[in-house]
């Protein structure tokens, strides 16, 4: 493990530097999530709170899936193609988790076990990233929202909410399937994000364990990105 790396304090028994990590390192932010309750419902409040109707050619294209998969990499392929407007969910995120960190007196690599990002936190995390995009909705435009959203996948009736409060703009949910763990090890770890054993086993566990929405189109993160952009492409002609 590096020097600039930080050890989650409590997932593997023995607590590790505390460390200065700025808002943008979200890659090494927000640890805890394989030990937390999770906890979808005040999200999924919030969120469709937030949600209001487009125009009529617009469309939002969600990009969902665990960390470490490609998501950030298939949106910006999409605009590059495409000339679609991106909103990274993760652009915002480290702020909420640095903030959870700082309210409970932890490390920022545990924030995510913590109730209160999950209650207060994470719904204004997911609910301001949905606000910008549905502002975006005008016009013919396509806007791509990318972000993991976890437990919330498992949620119908935020999807088929947020379908219905979005109208008559269309909403295309995409998820990045993990691909093998032994890639998806090394993805993490080229990031700069924990990726240990026996922790990231658990880890990869977790981020996994939930249903999704049998209306989102399910894509293999596995293989070069120039394929996966492909196959987003198909399902969104």
């Amino acid at each position: 493990m590096g020097s600039e790396q930080c050890q989650a304090v409590g997932e593997l028994g023995t607590p590790g530097p505390r460390c200065s990590i700025s808002v943008t390192d979200v890659a090494r932010l927000g640890g805890g999530y394989s030990a937390s309750a999770h906890d979808a419902a005040p999200t999924v409040k919030a969120v469709l709170a937030a949600a209001t109707p487009g125009d009529p050619s617009s469309r939002l294209v969600i990009v969902a899936g665990p960390p470490g998969v490609g998501k950030s990499l298939l949106a910006a392929g999409l605009c590059r193609l495409n000339g679609f407007v991106h909103i990274d969910k993760d652009w915002t995120a480290g702020a909420f988790i640095l903030e959870s960190a700082e309210q409970e007196s932890v490390s920022p690599d545990q924030a995510y076990g913590r109730p209160r990002y999950w209650q207060r936190l994470r719904p204004v995390e997911y609910a301001g990233a949905v606000t910008t995009a549905c502002a975006n909705l005008v016009g013919r435009r396509s806007v791509v929202l990318s972000g993991g959203w976890g437990p919330e996948l498992s949620v119908d009736d935020l999807w088929s909410g947020l379908t219905q409060r979005l109208a008559p703009a269309r909403l295309t949910v995409i998820h990045l399937d993990a691909p093998p763990i032994n890639i998806w090890r090394d993805r993490m770890a080229q990031r700069g994000s924990r990726s240990d054993e026996p922790w990231f086993t658990e880890f990869a566990r977790s981020v996994t364990d939930y249903t999704v929405w049998p209306g989102a189109h399910r894509l293999s993160s596995e293989g070069f990105p120039h394929r996966i952009l492909q196959s987003a492409m198909e399902v969104l002609q």
